[in-house]
């Protein structure tokens, strides 16, 4: 479990790399700033961002964790600074949307 913004987040360290547990920090920090996953994964495909599919085993921890929910079988992890760059798109997008939901346009 590593901080992120105040939270505590399911890590692995691969190859060097923390990655954190994507499903996770959608539920935690962006599902209120977007419609839902799929728009993640597109903003990920947008920005070149490419997460890395987990391994039955982190799968198995990513749950005893409680980081995803008991039946999920799959998921993907990214890198902080992946993670960093697409809430920092997220939030930009929001604001960009409520600012021109004011302005009328």
């Amino acid at each position: 479990m590593v901080d992120l913004h105040g939270v505590k987040v399911a890590s692995f360290l691969v190859e060097g790399q923390e990655l954190i547990c994507l499903p996770q920090v959608f539920d935690l920090f962006l599902k209120h700033l977007v419609g839902g996953l799929h728009t993640v994964y597109t903003k990920l495909k947008r920005l070149d961002i490419s997460p890395v599919v987990c391994t039955v085993e982190q799968v198995r921890i990513l749950r005893g964790l409680g980081a995803i929910q008991p039946g999920v079988n799959r998921c993907k992890l990214i890198t902080r600074k992946d993670f960093e760059t697409l809430y920092n798109d997220c939030t930009n997008a929001r604001q960009r949307f409520v600012k021109s939901r004011l302005s009328g346009d």
